[in-house]
């Protein structure tokens, strides 16, 4: 009896754990409809998109003082981030490298700050707060069909879905924030999905808020960062098994090893020290190996596959080594009754098939928008004339003072916009000149903008000190809010209680547990 006491205790102590973490991703979406007035008809800037980047944009170019309209063609705000995260996604990014709370002047914790990797509820509250401080400027319901002109005189035709009118807006800057690599899903297309007894389903948007995970044997077809945080929401709610299936094998770094990429010193330019990045990479593989993952077969050539991005998770590795997690290189070829079956021939049983197998480029909206089909890799299409969006993340990515993170990258280039809107005889050369390099929209990648991001530094002081004030904040906001030595307490301790979480509450003895291998943070910063 008092076995069975002793137990209960602790399921119950699991269950409270379950329920503290979901309390923190619910959040009701209508709170980021914005109420709107009528179009303008002319504004020094136009902003083409309301979500992260699009509101960031309006942020900078309002408080430089120019006057802005931004059209969104959905009648939320809030981009991607209110289209197809999960109630239960997280941030692939270390919190101070995905944090608006400057924007907010919530930087100093006043409202208290987000989690680590913060929860999708957290960055749409944010987005909502950051959308009610800008709404004299957002109008939604309003689809862009074109954008007209060229040397920043510039008319943008719409439809105004809202009105049921077309109209037009004039300005002398358009800056198109419209999501580069995230378009629509790619659904999960193969034969027998109506025999199977179980449940199949897109890991995007919510579609399995109802499932009851606990016991159940998933198959998660994929391995990009929807597909890892998939992983994480079956495994915390109590899936017994996680098969994920994919072409070949992702990059998955541990969350220290995504922290050290913003929290390590920088040099002048913007490099970490070579000494610790060995030490953290042959860490990185050890970790790989004791837990028995699988090494992404680029290594040890390149970090990761072309046109993958890497994603961060700690109960990726010790899944993998408490057997409650595998992966298998293939395609699903067929679903039958039970489970499914690959090209490889085998088969696998499982209750619930997870697709998560990528977006759809949308750059070819830019091209159609604008009838451009180059950008220079300042971003610039024109005069005062940005794409601001998101494109291959490429190995450059990992060692510069944008962390891979593209709010950062967005940072710095909503300055120098601003900055070009400001001096155009002294930066125009250099932003979108003859001489300034450019390359096809549909190739775009993330060491050609960082290669410009130096450029511009080393030859403007005002640029330069944009960069300088941007990376001492974010470090400033990494050690108030998880300095080195308290982030390495709380990430061991996260550690050991992934086990305990992933044994049904039960502890694991340390000698079982896969051994944390990061001690040596504090150091290294």
């Amino acid at each position: 009896m008092h076995c069975f006491s002793i137990a209960e205790d602790v399921m119950s102590m699991a269950e409270e754990v379950r329920r503290g973490a979901m309390a923190q991703t619910s959040f009701d979406r209508r709170s980021l409809v914005i109420p709107r007035s009528n179009v303008p008809a002319a504004v020094d800037v136009v902003v083409i998109g309301a979500g992260l980047l699009g509101m960031l944009t309006a942020h900078r170019c309002t408080s430089a003082g120019f006057s802005v309209a931004v059209l969104e063609q959905r009648p939320v705000v809030g981009g991607i981030w209110s289209m197809y995260a999960n109630g239960t996604s997280q941030v692939n990014s270390s919190e101070g490298g995905y944090c608006i709370k400057d924007l907010l002047g919530e930087e100093d914790g006043k409202a208290g700050d987000n989690r680590d990797h913060s929860t999708a509820a957290e960055v749409l509250k944010d987005l909502a707060k950051l959308g009610d401080r800008l709404k004299e400027h957002i109008f939604t319901s309003v689809k862009v069909m074109k954008v007209l002109g060229e040397g920043g005189n510039y008319t943008v035709l719409f439809d105004d879905e809202l009105l049921r009118s077309a109209g037009i807006v004039q300005c002398r800057g358009v800056v198109l924030c419209i999501n580069d690599r995230v378009g629509l899903p790619r659904p999960l297309c193969v034969p027998g999905q109506e025999s199977f007894m179980g449940v199949v389903a897109d890991g995007t948007s919510d579609s399995l808020a109802g499932i009851n995970w606990r016991g159940k044997r998933v198959v998660i077809a994929g391995m990009g960062a929807f597909a890892v945080e998939n992983v994480r929401t079956a495994l915390e709610h109590g899936a017994a098994q996680v098969i994920v299936v994919a072409r070949r094998h992702g990059t998955i770094c541990p969350k220290a090893i995504d922290y050290l990429n913003f929290v390590k010193p920088w040099d002048e330019k913007y490099k970490h020290d070579t000494q610790t990045n060995v030490k953290q990479f042959l860490r990185w593989k050890q970790l790989y190996e004791a837990s028995g993952c699988r090494l992404p077969e680029c290594w040890p050539k390149q970090v990761k596959h072309d046109g993958h991005t890497i994603s961060v998770s700690d109960i990726w590795f010790v899944a993998h080594h408490m057997k409650k997690l595998s992966t298998m290189t293939g395609l699903i070829q067929h679903i039958e009754k039970e489970g499914v079956m690959l090209c490889s021939g085998d088969f696998v049983p499982c209750d619930v098939v997870v697709g998560c197998i990528g977006f759809e480029r949308s750059n070819f909206v830019c091209e159609s928008l604008t009838g451009r089909c180059e950008v220079k890799t300042t971003n610039y299409l024109d005069q005062h004339m940005m794409y601001l969006a998101d494109a291959e993340i490429d190995e450059g990515a990992f060692n510069s003072f944008f962390g891979s993170s593209v709010l950062e990258y967005g940072k710095f280039f909503t300055n120098v916009f601003v900055e070009g809107l400001l001096r155009p005889d002294i930066l125009g050369e250099r932003l979108w000149g003859c001489d300034t390099v450019a390359v096809p929209i549909s190739q775009r990648k993330w060491n050609q903008y960082i290669a410009s991001a130096m450029e511009l530094i080393e030859t403007d002081d005002r640029i330069a000190l944009h960069a300088q004030q941007q990376v001492d904040a974010r470090t400033k906001h990494f050690w108030r809010t998880l300095p080195p030595t308290s982030f390495l307490s709380v990430n061991r301790k996260e550690w050991e209680e992934l086990h305990q979480r992933l044994n049904g509450g039960v502890p694991v003895p340390q000698e079982q547990q896969l051994p944390y291998f990061f001690e040596e943070i504090p150091a290294w910063c």
